[in-house]
């Protein structure tokens, strides 16, 4: 398994030169068939799972899509 940081640049001043500092803000992790999961600090008990961009027609139906479809059932 690979795990990677996800972190955020900070800029900020002090005496009067710019520095960044890098805050970590949550893991991504690789297992060994490839698949991809985000865990986010802010949101320890939620993992996130990472899919490739499919198109447009393969792609998961949008909400307003999946609204539109339930109002023409009712």
């Amino acid at each position: 398994m690979k795990f990677e940081d996800i972190c955020t640049r900070k800029e900020f001043e002090s005496n009067g030169q710019k520095k960044v500092t890098w805050l970590k803000c949550g893991t991504m992790r690789t297992n060994d068939k490839g698949h991809r999961f985000i865990e986010l600090n802010h949101l320890p008990r939620v993992t996130y799972f990472v899919f490739e961009r499919k198109e447009k027609e393969q792609a998961a139906p949008t909400t307003e899509e999946i609204w539109l479809n339930e109002e023409k059932k009712e």
